[in-house]
């Protein structure tokens, strides 16, 4: 476990934006994470899916990288802090399905459970069946939690996510094939991970009959590619990524969705909702 001072969070952020908080602890496993005598106050992975604010947070906030997983038969054990993409290649590894849409989003396990992260009609909260939770002081083991669209009872309720239990299916075969097809799209219409971002920054809109309705293509519609505040630009292949252009701060990212879903809204009546976490100071 490393402790740090008054670092910029923008040093652990894929925005790369972001001041100083009072104290960062990196954690690299469960057990390092509980030898903090009490619950930090707020907990990320690999700061993929985040903005933290200019001013920074008079906050203790832990990032949780790393831990150990296995394949049980078809069950994932893996504690939050793992890499998503070694699980997703370990279970193509094994000839198991369930992941392989998955393929290519950064982060770690946990923040894809807290996020209920998804693609390609596939979401990880189809797979979860149970996860352990470090809240209010006590550990405690949830079977079969809420998950809603990029939603979850921990994103509601709040806790720790520690450890989890995934099950998957028995493969096809093309399983592996798949999960290079999903790549190849990401590298075509996503940022490439030099570029700073923190991934699609709106949801998608969910309608009553389960449809969706692509936020990249509503934005496109409104002339949102290639439009900039400040240090913050929307991502000229894909209208639904805002990108840190070098030198971004936390309100020009802010001024520009607000501009974006303010054009979405006059043009189209529908109220855009951030898919990033949005950080306050206070």
């Amino acid at each position: 476990m490393k402790v740090f001072n008054n670092l910029p969070l923008k040093n652990f952020s894929r925005f790369r934006i972001g001041g100083p908080a009072r104290q960062i602890i990196l954690a690299e496993n469960r057990d390092e994470l509980l030898s903090v005598v009490e619950p930090p106050d707020l907990v990320f992975g690999e700061g993929t899916n985040v903005l933290f604010p200019d001013e920074g947070l008079d906050k203790r906030v832990i990032f949780f990288r790393g831990g150990s997983f296995h394949l049980d038969g078809r069950w994932v054990v893996a504690e939050a802090g793992v890499n998503l993409q070694e699980v997703v290649e370990k279970s193509l590894d094994h000839g198991l399905a369930g992941l392989e849409n998955l393929a290519g989003i950064p982060g770690t396990l946990g923040g894809a459970i807290y996020g209920n992260a998804g693609a390609f009609g596939s979401q990880i909260g189809d797979l979860v069946r149970e996860v352990e939770v470090w809240k209010e002081g006590e550990i405690v083991r949830l079977k079969n939690p809420w998950f809603g669209y990029r939603d979850s009872v921990f994103k509601r309720e709040g806790g720790v996510i520690l450890r989890a239990w995934l099950k998957l299916r028995k493969g096809t075969g093309r399983e592996r094939e798949v999960a290079r097809e999903r790549l190849k799209l990401r590298e075509i219409k996503h940022p490439s991970p030099e570029v700073p971002c923190a991934g699609s920054f709106f949801k998608n809109i969910l309608l009553p009959d389960g449809e969706k309705i692509p936020a990249g293509k509503l934005l496109e519609e409104v002339g949102a590619k290639g439009m900039k505040i400040g240090g913050a630009g929307v991502f000229p292949g894909h209208a639904n990524f805002i990108i840190n252009l070098g030198n971004a701060r936390a309100e020009d990212v802010l001024r520009l969705a607000s501009i974006l879903k303010r054009r979405v809204r006059e043009r189209f009546g529908i109220e855009l909702e951030e898919e990033v976490i949005i950080v306050r100071s206070t």
